[in-house]
């Protein structure tokens, strides 16, 4: 094996949006590579024919190579999140699979452990880093689509197998898609131009990316794969399990996380919320099964339970969105279950809920509309205002050429709207820093200032010239939402965590201390940069004019950088601080800059004429 030393960090955060090669000079190229993936550092993970090694975004220089770790595959890699630590598992064998699992440092590509303990297929893997231990699941093979996972907790600093056991259920699972940090845009784009699965294997391979992941809760974990399960942590032991049926056919995610509040762990599964004693297993409560439309969210605030009905969701088996109904928000008292009230004035579609406490109002948005719902209300949901979605300029080739179509929130028109649903609902409401709630829908973004409730500023985009686009920038939009929902980026600023569990071991303090100085520059220089995504459109630069990235400022909604494509291909990664772009295509991975001027222009669709000069981004 060979190690090189690491490079200068590039920064956080990836949105999978393209499916087309830059018309740009890149940065820089590896050829030979068969696949890659972006890693938390901002580096990138690439696997060739006779080496797994890491290559530095910025430069492409070989970070280190492992000789050794040839012919690993694209499904059998696993960051544990917020440490240096990646998983490697080596399947091998003709007819009985073994497994060896290696953790490697990121940031040398040492060996810090192996291990052969553990056996099978990963389907899940969580990090619990207060107890220095990492959960793993396994399957014996990943192409069925029900089993009963094989479950192991080892120690993330020396491998030690803490305790092993088995799943009680058989559970399902789900088409496992190219991981990609904000989504699987490069499957969905496979499955527009041919075999979905073409750079994987000649078959579907499955996974738990359909469900939940477990939660932690002292000496206990949580798992809500075919009803909940609670473990101790400290043995491996099952403390009980209430089971009931918890799978949508083959959509994604329609349940929404579970909920421990005091002694009571909140559920849903299948349109029905459960109140479930943490300490008996016993269900205190459930509702009514309430449609077809899933609770794909929950939320606690005070005593109230808030549960989102319905939303779009992902089929692994149709390869593509589907709306489910009915939609709307449901409110119950946290300790009888009975309903305070249930909103159905949301058309058509809804967002995620954002609670906005100083304001007692619980914002979502439809297909129309920005909604304020009086979290006081009692037996009646009152609408505290309904703010209508309007955008004032345009982005893309299409304003600039005057020949955009007509899109707008409610539809969308023109040669691209064919496929299974049209309608550019908003998909995401994101909350910033700076107070004001963003609106993301495929080719609209809006941010709205719940204090003076106006809009203050909103933009609409071309749609691209690129079949299947849809699913693309769907995808994009509802993991990237996800991750800054979740705080991911702030967690890697965070210090001292670690300490206590991982005292013992002087090693892996120094590495994790490695590691915290390594994310927090990458921190410090995705502030500086600014909350910029890339949203996929058409471009102009200079006479041409084609499919491309837009960069926009969430904080101001203005364009800051362009780039445009041409031939297509559907394996793309963006870090969106840093501006660089990577594709790999035909074995050759490259890095480009994306740097042009955007250009915005007044919207006369929606803004009653305005003015059509077009302003510049400064």
């Amino acid at each position: 094996m060979r190690f090189c030393k690491r490079f200068s960090p590039v920064v956080l955060l990836a949105l999978i949006v393209a499916v087309q090669v830059f018309a740009e000079t890149p940065i820089w190229s590896y050829k030979g590579a068969k696949w890659y993936a972006m890693m938390e550092t901002g580096n990138l993970i690439v696997a060739n024919e006779t080496s797994l090694a890491m290559i530095d975004g910025a430069s492409g220089a070989i970070v280190w190579k492992r000789d050794d770790l040839k012919g690993i595959q694209e499904t059998e890699y696993n960051e544990i999140a917020g440490t240096p630590v990646l998983l490697i598992a080596d399947n091998f064998g003709s007819l009985a699979k073994k497994t060896k699992i290696y953790a490697l440092d990121q940031l040398t590509g040492k060996t810090l452990w192996e291990t052969e303990k553990v056996y099978g297929y990963t389907v899940q893997v969580s990090p619990v880093k207060n107890r220095d231990m990492v959960v793993v699941l396994t399957t014996k093979s990943n192409a069925v689509t029900k089993d009963k996972p094989d479950l192991a907790a080892l120690k993330i600093t020396t491998g030690e197998v803490l305790w092993q056991t088995e799943y009680p259920e058989k559970v399902d699972l789900y088409v496992k898609e190219k991981f990609r940090r904000s989504g699987s845009g490069a499957a969905f784009a496979k499955a527009m131009f041919g075999n979905p699965f073409a750079g994987f294997s000649d078959q579907p391979r499955y996974d738990l990316s359909g469900e939940n992941p477990p939660i932690f809760d002292g000496d206990s974990m949580y798992m809500t794969y075919a009803g909940l399960h609670r473990y101790d942590l400290k043995t491996g032991n099952l403390i009980w399990k209430t089971v009931y049926d918890v799978t949508d056919g083959s959509l994604k995610r329609t349940n929404g996380q579970a909920i421990i509040n005091g002694d009571t762990v909140y559920t849903s599964a299948k349109n029905v919320i459960r109140a479930i004693d943490k300490n008996s297993g016993a269900i205190r409560w459930q509702t009514k099964d309430f449609g077809e439309g899933g609770i794909a969210e929950m939320q606690l605030h005070g005593d109230v339970l808030f549960g989102r009905m319905g939303g779009q969701f992902f089929s692994g088996k149709k390869r593509e969105y589907q709306k489910k109904t009915p939609i709307g928000v449901v409110a119950l008292n946290k300790a009888s279950g009975s309903v305070n009230w249930i909103y159905t004035g949301a058309k058509n579609s809804i967002t995620n809920m954002v609670v906005l406490p100083d304001e007692n109002v619980m914002l979502v948005g439809d297909e129309k509309n920005i909604i304020g719902l009086d979290l006081a209300s009692s037996g009646k949901v009152k609408e505290s205002y309904k703010i209508p979605l309007k955008f004032k300029f345009k982005l893309g080739a299409g304003a600039v050429a005057g020949k955009i179509a007509k899109i707008g929130f409610g539809g969308i028109g023109g040669a691209f709207s064919k496929g299974p649903d049209t309608t550019d609902e908003p998909v995401a409401l994101l909350r910033q820093e700076n107070g004001t709630v963003v609106a993301r829908g495929r080719q609209h973004m809006l941010a709205f200032d719940p204090k003076s409730k106006q809009i203050v500023w909103s933009t609409k985009y071309a749609a691209p010239g690129v079949e299947g686009w849809q699913q693309i920038v769907m995808t994009a939009i509802t993991i990237a939402s996800a991750a800054v929902s979740q705080g991911f980026e702030s967690s890697y600023a965070q210090r001292g965590n670690y300490n206590s569990a991982f005292r013992e071991n002087d090693n892996f303090i120094n590495l994790m201390t490695n590691y915290q100085n390594f994310m927090e520059t990458r921190f410090i220089n995705t502030k500086r940069v600014g909350n910029v995504v890339y949203v996929l459109t058409d471009v102009k630069s200079g006479k041409d004019k084609g499919a491309g990235l837009v960069g926009v400022n969430l904080m101001t909604g203005q364009g800051a950088s362009q780039i445009m494509f041409k031939d297509k291909t559907p394996d793309y990664e963006v870090d969106e601080a840093s501006g660089r772009l990577f594709n790999l295509n035909k074995g050759e991975l490259v890095a480009f800059s994306i740097n042009e001027k955007a250009e915005m222009e007044q919207n006369k669709d929606d803004d009653g004429g305005g003015d059509k000069e077009k302003n510049k981004d400064k």
